[in-house]
């Protein structure tokens, strides 16, 4: 049973545990947990799911370009460690594998 409506339920359940993932991803790095930065990751991992769950895996070196696109800013008000930046996307990327990879095998 691979439906978009079990695809979307593990989304969502995703997304709420996604959420404690990284209130502890963001206390280990000693930094802030606001509503951009939870709307942007859900947008970008919505994203990423969207591209697997339709098979179009070239979009996600799209995403990845534009990530690092936007890392090459000069602003230092917005500036994030790298290792808070890469912990971040891997996390997220691991959790979108899991989204596709649930309703896959377990549904």
């Amino acid at each position: 049973m691979d439906s978009l409506v079990t695809r979307g339920i593990v989304f969502i359940i995703g997304e709420v545990l996604a959420l404690f993932v990284f209130w502890f991803v963001t206390k280990a790095f000693k930094k802030k947990l606001t509503i951009s930065g939870v709307l942007r990751g859900v947008l970008e991992r919505l994203f990423l799911f969207i591209t697997l769950a339709a098979e179009l895996t070239p979009a996600m070196a799209i995403f990845g370009a534009l990530k690092i696109a936007t890392r090459l800013s000069d602003d230092k008000e917005d500036k994030i460690s790298n290792d808070y930046f890469l912990v971040g996307n891997l996390v997220s990327i691991l959790l979108v594998i899991g989204y596709y990879l649930i309703p896959k095998y377990y549904f």
